[in-house]
Protein backbone atom coordinates (compact mmCIF):
# COMPACT_ATOMS: atom_id res chain seq x y z
CA UNK A 1 0.00 0.00 0.00
CA UNK A 2 1.26 3.45 -0.34
CA UNK A 3 1.59 5.77 2.84
CA UNK A 4 2.79 8.88 4.04
CA UNK A 5 6.25 7.98 6.30
CA UNK A 6 9.87 9.45 7.38
CA UNK A 7 11.76 7.28 6.03
CA UNK A 8 14.98 7.70 7.53
CA UNK A 9 16.01 10.02 10.32
CA UNK A 10 17.49 12.39 8.22
CA UNK A 11 15.35 16.05 8.96
CA UNK A 12 12.82 16.51 6.21
CA UNK A 13 13.52 12.61 4.84
CA UNK A 14 9.62 12.31 4.24
CA UNK A 15 7.08 11.11 1.28
CA UNK A 16 4.89 9.02 -0.34
CA UNK A 17 6.18 5.39 -0.40
CA UNK A 18 4.99 1.60 -0.65
CA UNK A 19 4.93 -0.09 2.50
CA UNK A 20 3.53 -3.42 3.64
CA UNK A 21 -0.16 -3.52 4.24
CA UNK A 22 -0.46 -4.48 8.42
CA UNK A 23 -1.70 -7.47 9.51
CA UNK A 24 -3.35 -8.78 12.98
CA UNK A 25 0.12 -9.51 14.56
CA UNK A 26 -1.57 -10.64 17.68
CA UNK A 27 -5.51 -12.66 18.78
CA UNK A 28 -6.32 -9.04 20.39
CA UNK A 29 -5.24 -6.85 17.73
CA UNK A 30 -8.00 -5.52 15.11
CA UNK A 31 -7.76 -4.07 11.84
CA UNK A 32 -9.12 -0.81 10.05
CA UNK A 33 -9.73 0.94 6.82
CA UNK A 34 -8.84 4.36 7.58
CA UNK A 35 -11.35 6.77 6.10
CA UNK A 36 -9.69 10.44 7.26
CA UNK A 37 -6.49 11.75 8.74
CA UNK A 38 -5.61 15.07 10.56
CA UNK A 39 -2.73 16.96 9.76
CA UNK A 40 -1.22 17.91 12.98
CA UNK A 41 -0.04 21.40 13.26
CA UNK A 42 1.90 20.45 16.08
CA UNK A 43 3.77 17.15 16.49
CA UNK A 44 3.29 16.12 12.38
CA UNK A 45 4.71 19.37 11.67
CA UNK A 46 7.27 18.61 14.20
CA UNK A 47 8.05 15.05 13.25
CA UNK A 48 8.75 16.51 9.54
CA UNK A 49 11.70 18.18 10.66
CA UNK A 50 13.09 15.65 13.10
CA UNK A 51 16.37 14.73 13.55
CA UNK A 52 15.96 11.03 14.19
CA UNK A 53 19.23 9.48 13.39
CA UNK A 54 20.24 9.29 17.58
CA UNK A 55 19.26 6.61 19.14
CA UNK A 56 17.14 8.07 22.07
CA UNK A 57 15.19 10.12 19.60
CA UNK A 58 11.13 9.76 19.75
CA UNK A 59 10.84 9.22 16.04
CA UNK A 60 11.29 5.66 14.78
CA UNK A 61 11.52 5.70 10.89
CA UNK A 62 10.70 3.83 8.39
CA UNK A 63 7.48 4.68 10.13
CA UNK A 64 4.18 5.61 8.72
CA UNK A 65 3.14 8.83 10.73
CA UNK A 66 -0.47 10.10 11.18
CA UNK A 67 -2.16 9.73 14.56
CA UNK A 68 -5.30 11.87 14.75
CA UNK A 69 -7.49 9.27 12.22
CA UNK A 70 -11.00 7.74 12.10
CA UNK A 71 -12.23 4.86 9.61
CA UNK A 72 -14.00 1.65 9.65
CA UNK A 73 -13.20 -1.85 10.98
CA UNK A 74 -12.17 -4.69 8.68
CA UNK A 75 -10.92 -7.53 10.62
CA UNK A 76 -10.32 -8.28 14.39
CA UNK A 77 -8.54 -11.26 15.96
CA UNK A 78 -10.49 -14.13 17.73
CA UNK A 79 -9.93 -12.55 21.08
CA UNK A 80 -11.50 -9.15 20.58
CA UNK A 81 -14.95 -8.87 21.77
CA UNK A 82 -15.74 -5.31 21.59
CA UNK A 83 -15.21 -4.42 17.96
CA UNK A 84 -16.85 -6.45 14.61
CA UNK A 85 -16.23 -5.40 10.94
CA UNK A 86 -18.16 -2.46 9.85
CA UNK A 87 -18.31 -0.61 12.84
CA UNK A 88 -17.11 2.97 12.73
CA UNK A 89 -13.60 3.56 15.06
CA UNK A 90 -10.84 6.25 15.70
CA UNK A 91 -7.88 5.12 17.93
CA UNK A 92 -6.25 6.22 21.08
CA UNK A 93 -2.05 6.81 20.13
CA UNK A 94 -0.57 5.55 23.04
CA UNK A 95 -0.15 1.94 22.52
CA UNK A 96 1.89 -0.67 24.23
CA UNK A 97 2.21 1.10 27.81
CA UNK A 98 4.32 -1.61 30.29
CA UNK A 99 1.01 -1.80 32.33
CA UNK A 100 2.77 -1.99 35.70
CA UNK A 101 4.79 1.29 36.65
CA UNK A 102 2.90 3.92 38.39
CA UNK A 103 1.99 5.90 35.51
CA UNK A 104 0.28 2.92 34.19
CA UNK A 105 -1.57 1.84 37.67
CA UNK A 106 -3.04 5.49 37.77
CA UNK A 107 -4.16 5.80 34.21
CA UNK A 108 -1.63 8.12 32.92
CA UNK A 109 -0.63 5.68 30.46
CA UNK A 110 0.34 9.08 28.21
CA UNK A 111 3.73 9.24 30.82
CA UNK A 112 5.05 5.68 30.50
CA UNK A 113 8.34 5.78 30.08
CA UNK A 114 8.30 2.16 27.52
CA UNK A 115 5.03 3.56 25.89
CA UNK A 116 4.95 3.50 22.10
CA UNK A 117 3.33 6.45 19.86
CA UNK A 118 1.10 5.92 16.68
CA UNK A 119 2.61 7.61 13.90
CA UNK A 120 6.09 8.42 16.03
CA UNK A 121 7.46 4.88 16.64
CA UNK A 122 4.45 2.66 16.07
CA UNK A 123 3.22 2.99 12.25
CA UNK A 124 0.17 5.48 12.09
CA UNK A 125 -3.02 6.63 9.99
CA UNK A 126 -1.37 7.67 7.12
CA UNK A 127 -2.24 5.05 5.06
CA UNK A 128 -5.33 3.06 3.61
CA UNK A 129 -5.11 0.49 6.73
CA UNK A 130 -3.79 0.89 10.20
CA UNK A 131 -3.59 -2.32 12.66
CA UNK A 132 -3.35 -1.98 16.49
CA UNK A 133 -3.95 -3.62 19.67
CA UNK A 134 -8.09 -3.66 19.87
CA UNK A 135 -7.93 -1.98 23.41
CA UNK A 136 -6.75 1.17 21.95
CA UNK A 137 -10.14 1.55 19.33
CA UNK A 138 -12.85 3.88 20.23
CA UNK A 139 -16.28 2.96 18.82
CA UNK A 140 -17.76 6.31 17.63
CA UNK A 141 -20.84 7.65 18.38
CA UNK A 142 -23.70 6.46 16.41
CA UNK A 143 -24.35 8.98 13.50
CA UNK A 144 -20.99 11.28 14.38
CA UNK A 145 -19.46 11.51 10.94
CA UNK A 146 -15.55 9.86 10.59
CA UNK A 147 -14.56 13.30 9.39
CA UNK A 148 -15.45 14.59 12.63
CA UNK A 149 -14.65 11.46 14.50
CA UNK A 150 -10.81 11.85 13.00
CA UNK A 151 -10.73 14.76 15.51
CA UNK A 152 -10.82 12.45 18.61
CA UNK A 153 -6.99 12.62 19.39
CA UNK A 154 -6.86 16.62 19.73
CA UNK A 155 -10.17 16.72 21.76
CA UNK A 156 -8.93 14.41 23.95
CA UNK A 157 -5.94 15.95 24.63
CA UNK A 158 -8.15 18.84 25.10
CA UNK A 159 -10.10 16.99 27.64
CA UNK A 160 -7.13 16.71 29.36
CA UNK A 161 -5.79 19.46 29.49
CA UNK A 162 -9.09 21.15 30.62
CA UNK A 163 -10.43 18.56 32.80
CA UNK A 164 -7.90 16.79 33.95
CA UNK A 165 -5.29 19.51 34.65
CA UNK A 166 -7.58 23.40 34.96
CA UNK A 167 -10.10 21.06 36.65
CA UNK A 168 -12.63 23.10 35.18
CA UNK A 169 -15.88 23.19 37.20
CA UNK A 170 -19.44 24.79 35.81
CA UNK A 171 -19.70 28.26 36.25
CA UNK A 172 -16.05 29.12 36.08
CA UNK A 173 -14.54 31.62 33.41
CA UNK A 174 -11.96 29.50 31.43
CA UNK A 175 -9.44 32.04 29.20
CA UNK A 176 -8.39 30.16 25.97
CA UNK A 177 -5.11 31.91 24.16
CA UNK A 178 -5.33 31.21 20.77
CA UNK A 179 -7.42 30.04 18.65
CA UNK A 180 -6.00 26.82 16.83
CA UNK A 181 -7.96 23.34 16.74
CA UNK A 182 -6.44 22.86 20.25
CA UNK A 183 -7.13 25.88 21.54
CA UNK A 184 -10.68 25.72 20.16
CA UNK A 185 -11.20 21.84 21.47
CA UNK A 186 -10.38 23.02 24.44
CA UNK A 187 -13.21 25.78 24.54
CA UNK A 188 -15.32 23.21 23.43
CA UNK A 189 -14.66 20.70 26.12
CA UNK A 190 -14.94 24.18 28.56
CA UNK A 191 -17.89 24.56 27.36
CA UNK A 192 -19.00 20.60 27.76
CA UNK A 193 -17.98 20.78 31.63
CA UNK A 194 -20.26 24.22 31.72
CA UNK A 195 -18.03 27.27 32.34
CA UNK A 196 -18.11 30.63 30.17
CA UNK A 197 -15.06 30.56 27.89
CA UNK A 198 -13.39 33.83 26.28
CA UNK A 199 -10.96 32.76 23.33
CA UNK A 200 -8.43 35.28 22.67
CA UNK A 201 -6.71 35.69 19.18
CA UNK A 202 -4.87 37.97 16.26
CA UNK A 203 -6.65 39.55 13.54
CA UNK A 204 -5.14 36.71 11.58
CA UNK A 205 -7.30 34.03 12.99
CA UNK A 206 -10.59 36.07 12.70
CA UNK A 207 -12.21 33.20 10.90
CA UNK A 208 -11.09 30.92 13.98
CA UNK A 209 -12.53 33.27 16.52
CA UNK A 210 -15.68 33.30 14.85
CA UNK A 211 -15.50 29.58 14.87
CA UNK A 212 -15.23 30.26 18.80
CA UNK A 213 -18.38 32.76 18.98
CA UNK A 214 -20.55 29.48 16.96
CA UNK A 215 -19.97 27.77 20.06
CA UNK A 216 -20.73 29.90 22.45
CA UNK A 217 -17.82 31.80 23.39
CA UNK A 218 -17.20 35.59 24.13
CA UNK A 219 -13.52 36.37 21.68
CA UNK A 220 -11.36 38.96 22.06
CA UNK A 221 -9.00 39.93 19.44
CA UNK A 222 -5.36 39.98 21.27
CA UNK A 223 -3.54 43.19 22.66
CA UNK A 224 -0.57 42.91 24.93
CA UNK A 225 -1.47 46.50 26.97
CA UNK A 226 -4.53 45.59 28.49
CA UNK A 227 -5.79 42.35 27.54
CA UNK A 228 -6.10 41.51 31.21
CA UNK A 229 -8.24 44.36 32.04
CA UNK A 230 -10.51 43.42 28.58
CA UNK A 231 -11.00 40.11 29.74
CA UNK A 232 -12.17 41.00 33.52
CA UNK A 233 -14.06 43.44 31.87
CA UNK A 234 -16.09 40.39 29.38
CA UNK A 235 -15.94 38.31 32.18
CA UNK A 236 -17.47 40.76 34.96
CA UNK A 237 -13.70 39.62 36.99
CA UNK A 238 -10.64 37.68 36.48
CA UNK A 239 -10.52 34.33 34.80
CA UNK A 240 -10.42 30.53 37.29
CA UNK A 241 -8.48 28.97 34.53
CA UNK A 242 -6.64 30.00 31.55
CA UNK A 243 -5.16 27.70 28.93
CA UNK A 244 -1.91 29.02 26.45
CA UNK A 245 -3.20 26.97 23.62
CA UNK A 246 -0.17 28.43 21.58
CA UNK A 247 2.90 27.19 22.89
CA UNK A 248 4.95 30.60 23.52
CA UNK A 249 6.16 32.16 26.78
CA UNK A 250 4.15 35.62 25.22
CA UNK A 251 1.24 33.79 25.22
CA UNK A 252 1.66 31.79 28.93
CA UNK A 253 2.88 34.99 30.42
CA UNK A 254 -0.20 36.99 28.59
CA UNK A 255 -2.62 33.79 30.09
CA UNK A 256 -1.22 33.95 33.54
CA UNK A 257 -2.38 38.07 33.56
CA UNK A 258 -5.34 36.82 33.12
CA UNK A 259 -6.16 35.20 36.44
CA UNK A 260 -7.55 35.94 39.71
CA UNK A 261 -6.00 34.52 43.09
CA UNK A 262 -5.93 30.47 42.87
CA UNK A 263 -6.29 31.02 39.34
CA UNK A 264 -4.99 27.95 37.21
CA UNK A 265 -2.54 28.31 34.29
CA UNK A 266 -2.26 25.21 31.94
CA UNK A 267 0.51 24.97 29.27
CA UNK A 268 -1.46 23.34 26.12
CA UNK A 269 0.73 24.13 23.07
CA UNK A 270 3.76 22.50 22.55
CA UNK A 271 6.31 24.88 22.32
CA UNK A 272 8.90 23.49 19.63
CA UNK A 273 9.61 26.63 17.97
CA UNK A 274 11.57 28.44 20.81
CA UNK A 275 13.84 25.95 22.81
CA UNK A 276 14.60 29.33 25.08
CA UNK A 277 13.47 28.58 28.84
CA UNK A 278 10.39 30.46 29.45
CA UNK A 279 10.26 32.74 31.86
CA UNK A 280 7.20 33.71 34.28
CA UNK A 281 6.36 36.69 36.65
CA UNK A 282 7.03 35.03 39.71
CA UNK A 283 6.16 37.76 42.65
CA UNK A 284 2.36 37.62 40.51
CA UNK A 285 2.04 33.63 40.66
CA UNK A 286 3.47 33.91 44.24
CA UNK A 287 1.28 36.85 46.08
CA UNK A 288 -2.07 35.32 43.60
CA UNK A 289 -0.61 31.28 44.55
CA UNK A 290 -0.96 30.84 41.30
CA UNK A 291 -0.91 26.76 39.98
CA UNK A 292 1.06 26.11 36.96
CA UNK A 293 0.46 23.03 35.02
CA UNK A 294 1.05 20.96 31.63
CA UNK A 295 -1.58 19.44 29.50
CA UNK A 296 0.83 16.73 27.17
CA UNK A 297 -0.71 14.16 24.89
CA UNK A 298 -4.29 11.91 26.69
CA UNK A 299 -5.16 9.82 29.60
CA UNK A 300 -7.78 6.36 28.39
CA UNK A 301 -10.22 8.29 30.47
CA UNK A 302 -10.37 11.57 27.96
CA UNK A 303 -11.25 9.46 25.01
CA UNK A 304 -15.31 8.52 25.50
CA UNK A 305 -15.36 12.56 26.84
CA UNK A 306 -13.79 13.36 23.60
CA UNK A 307 -16.38 11.74 21.53
CA UNK A 308 -19.08 13.61 24.05
CA UNK A 309 -17.63 16.61 23.05
CA UNK A 310 -17.65 16.20 19.72
CA UNK A 311 -20.85 15.02 19.39
CA UNK A 312 -21.97 17.93 20.99
CA UNK A 313 -20.58 20.31 18.95
CA UNK A 314 -21.10 18.15 15.81
CA UNK A 315 -22.49 20.78 13.69
CA UNK A 316 -20.21 24.01 14.15
CA UNK A 317 -17.25 21.63 14.53
CA UNK A 318 -17.92 20.29 10.82
CA UNK A 319 -16.92 23.78 9.65
CA UNK A 320 -13.62 23.34 10.54
CA UNK A 321 -12.91 20.43 8.68
CA UNK A 322 -12.53 22.73 5.48
CA UNK A 323 -10.27 21.24 3.23
CA UNK A 324 -9.27 17.36 2.26
CA UNK A 325 -6.13 16.28 0.48
CA UNK A 326 -5.06 13.08 -1.21
CA UNK A 327 -1.68 11.23 0.74
CA UNK A 328 -0.02 12.25 -2.70
CA UNK A 329 -1.21 16.16 -1.56
CA UNK A 330 0.89 16.05 1.69
CA UNK A 331 3.08 18.79 0.73
CA UNK A 332 0.42 20.97 0.24
CA UNK A 333 -1.61 19.49 3.63
CA UNK A 334 1.61 20.69 5.11
CA UNK A 335 2.19 23.93 3.33
CA UNK A 336 -0.93 25.24 4.35
CA UNK A 337 -1.40 23.88 7.89
CA UNK A 338 1.86 25.75 8.61
CA UNK A 339 0.66 29.02 6.98
CA UNK A 340 -2.46 28.35 9.00
CA UNK A 341 -4.30 29.00 5.33
CA UNK A 342 -6.40 26.06 6.92
CA UNK A 343 -7.91 25.43 10.30
CA UNK A 344 -7.73 21.51 10.03
CA UNK A 345 -6.05 19.64 6.77
CA UNK A 346 -7.78 16.26 6.33
CA UNK A 347 -6.25 13.34 4.30
CA UNK A 348 -9.19 11.18 2.48
CA UNK A 349 -7.13 7.72 2.96
CA UNK A 350 -9.78 5.34 1.43
CA UNK A 351 -12.58 5.64 -1.12
CA UNK A 352 -15.09 5.18 1.44
CA UNK A 353 -15.45 8.53 3.39
CA UNK A 354 -17.85 7.44 5.72
CA UNK A 355 -20.18 10.59 5.22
Amino acid sequence: MKALMRLSGRVGDMGVAQTDEPILRQDDWAKMQVCYAGVCGGSDLKLMQMDATGPDAKLKPPIVLGHEFSGIITQVGPAVTHLKPGDWVTVDTVVQPCGHCSYCVSGDWNMCPERLGVGSSFDGGFAPFFAGPARNFHVLPQGLPLRIGALTEPAACAVHIVHDVAKVQAGERVVIIGPGVIGLLCAAAALFAGAQVLVVGTPRGAQRLECARAMGCQTLVNDTENLAARVQAAFGGSADAAVDAVGTNRALQQAMYTLGKMGRLVAGGVPFKDKTPYQLDMDFVYRNQISIGAGRSSRPSDWPIAMQVLKRFERQIDSWVDSHFTLDQWQQAFDQTRNKQVIKAMFTCADEKGD
